[in-house]
């Protein structure tokens, strides 16, 4: 059952195994479809721009609060890892349904989810767009170690994540006048202990980590797949590229200049044009 969404007049909620899950559908209804799965932290508002793009130009899309993020639900028994995920997207496009062969893209630690999806449901998946993928792990530091101790990183969280998280998003941007003034603001008024608990499993499930084993697997699926990079990508470092061709034979790689992890927000009109013509059927 899908219950009108009291964020937006365009979402809904689909209610699925593991607990409510926030969505928006948007373009022409046989339009190819194609959905967007966001990272670590930042729900579906982060595919502002790409999904009035997509759907402007004749794809049916969907974008999503992945568990412990956004609107979606918190539920206690997702491990926050990669098969509750892979698990939830498979479940929300029955519940939809959203019938057909879909092109995914995945951004950040949302292309290690997509990329599973890809190759456990090759059926399913048409073509697979990654944006600064997660493939041998994000530029860690101390306060990443600290995150994954048991509880202790939680209780940091709590304490402490509101500010810094939201503080943080300028630093996925190469210029950070080119942040969206509002996304600060929309982030933190999504954030509670249950996104803070979320946040915390998912790093200890290393979803932040080392996935070279689950795009090895992706290779055998034999899909299309690009991968789009920003240039001063910090987060995930483009470097990072050529691990991923070293794993997967038929990917293209694009490098977008003047950008960092947000590629989709800080060059547009660069990175839209490239989803499109992939995406296309």
């Amino acid at each position: 059952m899908m219950n009108p969404s009291p964020y937006s007049s365009n979402g809904a909620y689909a209610d699925l195994p593991k607990g409510k899950t926030w969505y928006q559908l948007a373009g022409p209804a046989r339009g190819p479809a194609v959905v967007l799965i966001h990272g670590f932290s930042l729900p579906a508002c982060v595919w502002d721009g790409t999904f009035e793009h997509l759907a402007g130009v004749g794809f049916r899309v969907l974008r999503y609060d992945l568990y412990g993020r956004g609107r979606s639900a918190r539920p206690p028994d997702c491990s926050y890892g990669l098969d509750c995920y892979v698990e939830q997207l498979a479940a929300l496009l029955d519940a939809i349904p959203l019938r057909g062969a879909v092109g995914v893209v995945g951004l950040s630690m949302g292309g290690p989810i997509a990329a599973t999806f890809a190759a456990r449901y090759p059926h399913r998946t048409r073509a697979l767009a990654l944006i600064g993928p997660v493939v041998s792990g994000v530029a860690s530091s101390w306060r990443d170690r600290v995150l994954a101790i048991p509880h202790l990183g939680e209780w940091a969280l709590r304490l402490w994540g509101r500010k810094i998280l939201s503080e943080s998003i300028a630093d996925d941007f190469y210029r950070r006048e080119r942040m969206p003034s509002s996304m600060p603001a929309r982030y933190r008024a999504l954030m509670d202990n249950g996104f803070f608990h979320a946040l915390h499993m998912s790093v200890r499930e290393g979803m932040l980590g080392d996935h070279t084993a689950t795009f090895r697997q992706l290779d055998k699926a034999l899909l299309p797949v690009l991968a789009i990079w920003g240039q001063e990508d910090r987060t995930v470092p483009p470097t990072q590229a050529q691990t991923l061709q070293g794993l997967i034979r038929h990917v293209s790689v694009k490098i977008i200049p003047e950008a960092g992890h947000m590629p989709h927000l800080e060059q547009p009109e660069q990175t839209h044009p490239l989803l499109s013509t992939f995406l296309a059927p």
